[in-house]
């Protein structure tokens, strides 16, 4: 049974997630109504995946989003928002969401992508962007790499030096799945289809 943390300044539409969730077997551990409150409740009830709201109060959920995956790497984060625009895509994934699902979407995406980032996959719903960088020439270094959160840059530099996942997961004290999953978010956020080509990636945005 999955635990979840809903965090969401609408009480209706919170509430109706809830429900969802509890219909569907999932433990809801914990409700929020902004960020900050989202960072005390995570802190308290240590759930498995957040559900994440953008626009709210006090702090918003690119910002909370960030300070949950720098302080609880361990929580999966899936944003739930109204918004679908490449920007607040990229900001979201940057920040460190393992999902990203629109407020439209149906009950069994919103599941789905719960169990993807539970399992250490990235979902990202129906009409929402695919953030692919640029890798042309023009490209500048610091445009690529600010994409990424220090860990991942971290990791992908591992890994364009041709360093494989247990030997990454034992220099930097991780178990070989999470690099693994570290890994795939970077692919994902660099636009990369394969291993090797996010090696390519990365050097170029390296080396300039």
């Amino acid at each position: 049974m999955t635990r979840i943390v809903v965090v969401d300044d609408h009480p209706i539409f919170r509430k109706g997630l809830v429900a969802l969730l509890t219909a569907c077997e999932h433990d809801v551990v914990g409700e929020a109504g902004n960020g900050l409150e989202a960072l005390a409740v995570v802190a308290e009830t240590r759930p498995d995946v957040v559900l994440m709201d953008v626009s709210m109060p006090e702090l918003d959920g690119i910002r909370a989003t960030e300070r949950l995956a720098a302080e609880h790497p361990g929580v999966r984060i899936v944003v739930i928002t109204s918004f679908d625009d490449d920007a607040t895509v990229r900001r979201a994934l940057s920040g460190g969401a393992d999902g990203y699902v629109t407020k439209q979407a149906g009950p069994d995406q919103i599941l789905a992508a719960i169990a993807a980032a539970e399992s250490g996959a990235l979902l990202l719903g129906a009409g929402v962007p695919r953030p692919i960088a640029d890798p042309s020439p023009g490209t500048a270094a610091s445009a690529v790499l600010a994409t990424l959160t220090p860990r991942e840059r971290a990791i992908a530099d591992l890994v364009s030096r041709g360093l494989a996942n247990p030997v990454i997961a034992e220099r930097l004290f991780l178990s070989a799945k999470t690099v693994a999953n570290y890994v795939s978010n970077v692919s994902v956020k660099l636009g990369a289809t394969d291993r090797a080509e996010l090696a390519r990636i990365v050097r170029a945005a390296r080396d300039g």
